[in-house]
């Protein structure tokens, strides 16, 4: 599941890059993962430019995702290790997206690879983005306090692996 919902974010940056015009966006989130058992609440916030973007994980664990281009570092906290990892076959969401059918005001249809993704927006911002994950889990990422252009210390997307963690590639 951790690789779907990396997946995920890295596909809505991916989108934001290329159909929302902005040089930098900034965003608090919150994403419930419910299946049949159980639900699970992710909430931090993210900064992305064209091809970089740095996700913060507040809870329920402490976790950053550092992105440049296809290449991702994700430093677990929890469990002092650092992952490095590539990115291959991102779909364009942007395709995807252009071919979205409205079917409300503020709600749009995209189906991808036979998943549904809702996309709900408010005043062209997207506001929500939910789907059915291919292990049937209902996916919701909710965004508030959103940033359009903001300015940014570029030094944000450079990460740090601290002395004692543990290297995966």
């Amino acid at each position: 599941m951790k690789k779907i919902f990396i997946f995920f974010l890295i596909a809505v940056v991916k989108i934001w890059a290329i159909d929302l015009d902005f040089n930098t966006y900034s965003s608090d989130f919150t994403q419930l993962v419910k299946s049949k058992n159980s639900t699970l609440r992710y909430s931090g916030h993210f900064i992305i430019s064209k091809d970089k973007a740095f996700w913060e994980y507040t809870a329920p664990n402490k976790k950053e995702i550092y992105i440049n281009k296809n290449r991702v570092a994700i430093i677990e906290h929890d469990l002092e290790q650092v992952i490095f990892s590539k990115l291959d076959n991102i779909p364009n969401l942007n395709q995807i997206f252009k071919n979205a059918k409205q079917i409300s005001k503020n709600k749009l249809l995209a189906k991808y690879e036979k998943i549904d993704y809702t996309l709900i927006l408010d005043q062209d911002k997207i506001q929500s983005i939910s789907y059915k994950d291919e292990f049937e889990n209902d996916v919701t990422i909710t965004l508030s306090n959103q940033i359009k252009n903001p300015k940014i210390d570029p030094k944000i997307f450079e990460f740090k692996i601290p002395k004692n963690y543990d290297i995966v590639q």
